[in-house]
């Protein structure tokens, strides 16, 4: 990855390696992708200024960790959902027989 020029903060570099799929006899291939996206500074820049002011707030913060957080979070969410589903009711609901 370059170093980006003043006046810009990087936002995405993203590097995909080859890939070859075989998907039920359809072949898809992929060369190597390079994808950077940078965010450009100044007046005029409304999207550019608010992704920059949004990358200096994030910078330092293990993003890693926190996403894996809040996917650990959600997966134990889930499975408690699921044991809930599977699980009997707590109090059984009045029966109404006919008189």
């Amino acid at each position: 990855m370059t170093v980006p020029p003043e006046g810009t903060c990087p936002i995405l570099h993203l590097e995909l390696g080859p890939l070859d799929l075989n998907l039920l006899g359809l072949r898809v291939q992929l060369n190597q992708v390079v994808l950077d996206v940078t965010a450009l500074r100044g007046p005029g820049n409304l999207l550019g200024n608010l992704l920059c002011a949004v990358a200096a707030l994030l910078d330092g913060v293990d993003l890693g960790s926190v996403l894996g957080g809040l996917l650990q979070n959600l997966i134990d969410a889930l499975i408690r959902l699921l044991e809930g589903i599977g699980a009997p009711p707590a109090v059984a609901a009045p029966s109404v027989e006919p008189a």
